[in-house]
C-alpha cells in the first residue's frame, strides 16, 4: 500500500510540475493559437498555420507526458525539468519555424521560389526527427496535404530544423 501510495504521489506531483511549467513558453504558444484557430473571423491560412501549431505542440505534449508517466522509469526532478524545458524549447522553435517559413513563401515572387521554400521546409522537418515515432500516420498528418501550407512532419526536433533552414537560406 506504501509503494502504490508512493508512485501516485511521485506521478500527481510529476504532472503538477509539467503543468507548472507549461504556463511558460508551450502553454503561452499553444493558447495564443488555439485562439487564432478557433476564430472564424481570422484568415482561413492563418486559422490553419495556427491548427498547425496546436496540433504539434500537443503532440510534442503528449511525448514529454509519456515521458514523464513512464512506469518503468523513475525519473529525478533534474530529468522531469529537463523533458520540461525541452518541450518549451520545442515550442518556441516550431513557433519560428512556421512563422519564417511563411515569411519566407509570402516574399517569395515566382512559383518556382514558392516551390523550393516549400520543398526545403518540408525536406527539413521530416530529415530532423525528434522520436523517430513510427507511427506515420500521425506524424504526417500535414506532410502531404495540398490544401494545409504548413506541410511538416508532426515528429520534428525543431531546433535543428530551424537552424538548418535559416542557415540553407542565407546561403
Amino acid at each position: 500500500m506504501k509503494t502504490k501510495l508512493m508512485v501516485l504521489t511521485f506521478l500527481f506531483a510529476s504532472l503538477l510540475t509539467v503543468n507548472a511549467q507549461q504556463e511558460r513558453v508551450s502553454k503561452q504558444i499553444y493558447t495564443s493559437a488555439y485562439k487564432v484557430a478557433t476564430d472564424s473571423k481570422e484568415d482561413v491560412d492563418v486559422r490553419k498555420a495556427a491548427s498547425f501549431k496546436v496540433d504539434a505542440i500537443t503532440y510534442l505534449n503528449t511525448r514529454t507526458l509519456s515521458a514523464i508517466v513512464d512506469t518503468t522509469r523513475q525519473l529525478s526532478k533534474k530529468e522531469i525539468a529537463h523533458l520540461n524545458a525541452q518541450l518549451d524549447s520545442m515550442s518556441y522553435c516550431m513557433h519560428e519555424y512556421v512563422n519564417f517559413f511563411t515569411r519566407q513563401y509570402a516574399h517569395a515572387t515566382k512559383q518556382r521560389d514558392r516551390d523550393r521554400i516549400l520543398k526545403l521546409f518540408k525536406e527539413t522537418s521530416i530529415n530532423h526527427p525528434l522520436y523517430n515515432d513510427p507511427d506515420q500516420d500521425l506524424v504526417l498528418a500535414y506532410f502531404n496535404r495540398e490544401d494545409y501550407l504548413t506541410q511538416f512532419s508532426l515528429d520534428t526536433d525543431w531546433i535543428a530544423a530551424l537552424a538548418e533552414v535559416k542557415k540553407k537560406l542565407a546561403e
